[in-house]
């Protein structure tokens, strides 16, 4: 091979990998950005429906308390999995209404994933 060709074959390798590098950072800041958002959505759908019993930060208000609402940021709480806190916010649980008329299943997931972050917030 001569000296031009090895050159060109280089340059075509290092564009490749820059566009491909440029690629990824594409995806990853849009997988932040949707991050975000449903955080977002989580707070929010959490401060509207879930705050009045169960508090802005996952403990139980006065009014809570005396529904028996669960402290969110407890091990117990915090150890269920997604499906089954799915589950209780889709159906209800105890004194606690169902939302499955009121919310999307995206927005039930959204809230799942901002109830996981108070484990994170209070240790």
């Amino acid at each position: 091979m001569t000296r031009i060709q090895k050159q060109f074959k280089s340059g075509i390798i290092c564009y490749r990998t820059a566009v491909a590098l440029m690629a990824l950072l594409v995806v990853l800041q849009g997988m932040t950005v949707v991050a975000v958002a449903q955080e977002q959505t989580g707070r929010s759908l959490f401060s509207h429906n879930c705050a009045t019993c169960h508090g802005q930060t996952g403990s139980p208000t006065a009014v809570g308390k005396s529904l028996n609402a669960p402290d969110l940021t407890s091990a117990p709480v915090q150890g269920q999995g997604d499906a089954e806190l799915q589950q209780i916010i889709s159906g209800g649980k105890g004194n606690m209404p169902a939302f499955k008329d009121k919310l999307s299943q995206a927005q039930i997931d959204s809230l799942v994933a901002y109830i996981h972050k108070f484990s994170k917030s209070h240790k």
